[in-house]
């Protein structure tokens, strides 16, 4: 259930609003009544008794107000914390501050304050007692004990207590009355009170200067009908002789005392919930007045105990499908307990934007980050072996990517790397998007920016198997071509790996592209070249393998353990399957060995490798392969483990970086590449890769949260906050800041304080 059950202040206004429209027609109905068949009838002086009462209703509730609010002030004030008011240095100021606060009232004779772990002391604007000096030197008590005040200063409700005759410290006698208030106000477990005394005699020369000549007697009663003051002008009767039955009527009535007629008038504060009475001669009454009085009265009194039943009802019913629509809002949204200030439209329509905020920031998320993830699963597939292919095609689904059954190759086109890096990154993005979307009517095709090297990897993948070679062949030319027309920025290679009909084995197809493109050295610029081209008729006549030692090397050089693996199966495969000469088996033994040496070699880790020497002391090609299967195995995952850590260490570093220099209005891409040595290309797409941002996002991203940051726990001017994150323009700033957030960074301010 919601924490404010019962509590709504909505279900208030409601009842509150249908008792008004019922309170006009009855005020206006009551009045009529009254004054055409009761005020009529009555004398000016009771009339005017009457208005004089209401008087000093209303001036006792101010001053009752006022003390009310003292209690709430003191119980408020940080300078009148237990702390403080103990402290050796800042009690004085704390006795200070209760000064102010007695002379800032006109009828408070002093100021108390008592917490509750404070024991036997007391402090007041005088300073502090203990209980036996207050109650034995300053004030003596005539009936009041020192155990009777400290149990009511224990309340939890606010208390008046006459508390009778009191000798003060100047010996004059005068009867005083208590006002203890609870600190702080409406907490069930109080620390503490606030204690005023205030002399009987303030309260009558008040009355007494508002009700002038008034020859009767007036009485002030608390909550349980005991007198707190008297002004006693007529001692032919006192309050005792009054029947408590006639103290629970409020109004004008006629009572009998000592043989004669007296009009008791009463009133009872709503504020207070004291009770005004006046007692006087009421001879001038008729009896058919009193008698019209009380039925009007409670005819009065009914209608409204009615009207109030009517719209407690209607307030519950309007209430109770806006309580059902509160629940089902808030539930699970983190908001069930954290409503309090705000009624349930109010939270109903924050819990409604918001949803429809985080749901359109969430699509938008999803929009910005889906190139992000297809560019991941495409990299992925090339660079790694996947176990099982549905794994791929779960993917493709949830990305919702288009990739033909198969077969699959894979197509790497690379570029000039002068021209690539001096291209504007606007333009050139636009060059790589524009190849990156060629179709084929028989293929499908997705093309991803490769980070290590300077061009575009397409996977192709057929339609259907149907002369896949040659298939495969005019797609080929068909992507040269493309390039040659749109790219203004002349390719170097195209090198075309073979076709493979899984799509986890795509990984193979990439690694052959990328064997292929170290013989764009041998070829002219923009050439097409196909993996199985590599290797020359005379080669293949003799059985030479040297495709797959191309392959072979690759497969080292990307830490592909399970393509490099299985080529070395295949290379020796052939040649036991082979009828070539002992002679040319051994010699190509010998230049497998070698390939992987050099290899090795390329790759600085020869230093780690074991048993390399014992590589040409082979007996048989099954032999030599169990040789090389662990030096292989050793090779790829030293060159996994070191691209991992590379990448792991530049993405730290440059993270870093970033972290402790986005504040700094000149920071670049272009400054963070000469600072670490790179290129702008590669450090803009490896950013990217590692933040699924672009540097200017990503700046942008931590710059704002600063800002926000320190508008939500500095005053700092918003100038002063834009100049310190890094900008300039603090207009620009402004823009950008409610482009993002709804809002503007003032508004920012004010909502989150």
């Amino acid at each position: 259930m919601l924490r404010r059950k019962g509590k709504s202040s909505l279900i208030y206004k409601y009842i509150i609003s249908y008792f008004f429209v019922f309170l006009i027609p009855f005020v206006f109905m009551s009045l009529f009544l009254y004054y055409n068949s009761v005020s009529s009838l009555r004398g000016e002086i009771e009339q005017s008794n009457l208005n004089k009462l209401e008087q000093v209703e209303n001036m006792t509730n101010e001053r009752m107000k006022e003390l009310s609010n003292t209690a709430t002030r003191i119980a408020y004030d940080p300078r009148l914390t237990p702390y403080m008011l103990k402290h050796g240095y800042y009690g004085g100021e704390a006795q200070n501050e209760l000064k102010k606060y007695k002379d800032n009232s006109s009828i408070i004779h002093e100021l108390f304050v008592y917490f509750h772990d404070q024991g036997k002391f007391i402090y007041s604007s005088n300073g502090l007692y203990t209980f036996e000096t207050l109650t034995n030197k300053n004030y003596r008590f005539d009936s009041w004990s020192t155990e009777n005040m400290v149990e009511k200063l224990h309340t939890t409700q606010p208390l008046v207590i006459p508390v009778g005759d009191v000798t003060l410290k100047n010996s004059v006698k005068d009867r005083i009355i208590a006002f203890i208030f609870p600190i702080t106000p409406n907490n069930p477990h109080p620390y503490g009170a606030v204690m005023y005394f205030v002399e009987e005699s303030v309260l009558t020369n008040m009355i007494d200067n508002i009700l002038g000549d008034f020859k009767g007697n007036t009485y002030i009663l608390d909550e349980k009908s005991q007198p707190i003051v008297a002004a006693v002008k007529d001692k032919e009767v006192s309050f005792d002789q009054i029947d408590q039955l006639e103290l629970s009527k409020h109004g004008v009535q006629t009572i009998q005392m000592n043989g004669k007629k007296y009009s008791l008038t009463t009133v009872t504060s709503d504020v207070s919930g004291w009770t005004f009475l006046t007692l006087m001669d009421a001879d001038q009454f008729f009896e058919r007045v009193v008698h019209r009085e009380a039925f009007i009265m409670m005819l009065l009194v009914i209608l409204f105990l009615v009207g109030l039943i009517v719209a407690i009802l209607l307030g519950k019913k309007q209430y109770r499908p806006i309580r059902g629509l509160l629940e089902m809002t808030t539930m699970g949204n983190g908001r069930r307990n954290n409503w309090q200030g705000e009624n349930e439209l109010d939270v109903i329509h924050k819990t409604i934007t918001k949803v429809f905020k985080d749901h359109k920031s969430l699509s938008e998320t999803v929009d910005l980050q889906k190139p992000y993830a297809k560019k991941q699963l495409l990299t992925k597939m090339l660079n790694e072996s996947f176990p099982d292919e549905q794994e791929i095609e779960s993917m493709l689904q949830a990305l919702n990517m288009e990739m033909n059954k198969g077969p699959h190759f894979v197509a790497i086109v690379e570029f000039q790397k002068e021209q690539y890096e001096k291209e504007l990154t606007e333009k050139k993005d636009q060059v790589l998007y524009s190849l990156s979307t060629i179709s084929f009517s028989n293929a499908t095709v997705n093309a991803v920016d490769l980070l290590y090297q300077n061009g575009l990897a397409f996977i192709i993948s057929l339609r259907d198997a149907h002369k896949v070679e040659q298939q495969r062949r005019m797609l080929g030319e068909e992507l040269q071509q493309y390039i040659q027309q749109h790219s203004p920025i002349n390719a170097l290679i195209v090198a075309v790996g073979t076709s493979y009909t899984k799509k986890n084995h795509i990984n193979r197809s990439y690694i052959e592209a990328l064997a292929t493109l170290d013989y764009k050295f041998a070829s002219p610029h923009g050439s097409l070249v196909f993996f199985e081209d590599l290797g020359s008729a005379n080669e293949r006549a003799l059985g030479y393998p040297q495709e797959d030692q191309i392959k072979l090397a690759q497969s080292l050089k990307q830490g592909d353990q399970v393509v490099a693996l299985e080529t070395l199966d295949t290379i020796f495969s052939s040649l036991v399957e082979g009828e070539g000469s002992i002679q040319v088996l051994k010699y190509i033994c010998f230049d497998i060995i070698n390939t992987v040496i050099k290899t090795a070699i390329e790759l600085q880790l020869m230093e780690n490798l074991d048993n390399v020497k014992e590589l040409g002391d082979f007996r048989s090609v099954e032999e030599l392969k169990q040789r090389l299967t662990p030096i292989i195995s050793g090779i790829c995952q030293q060159v996994e483990d070191k691209t991992e850590n590379r990448s792991q260490s530049l993405r730290r570093d440059l993270l870093l970086y970033i972290n402790e220099h986005y504040k700094q209005y000149d920071l670049s891409l272009e400054g963070i590449a000469h600072h670490y040595h790179l290129s702008v290309p590669y450090l803009s797409k490896f950013i990217k890769e590692q933040t699924g941002e672009t540097f200017t996002q990503y700046v942008l991203s931590l710059r704002m949260e600063e800002a926000k940051k320190q508008l939500r726990e500095t005053d700092y001017p918003i100038k002063k906050i834009v100049m310190e994150i890094g900008y300039k323009d603090v207009a620009n700033f402004t823009r950008r800041f409610k482009q993002i957030e709804g809002i503007t960074p003032g508004q920012y301010r004010k909502l989150n304080r």
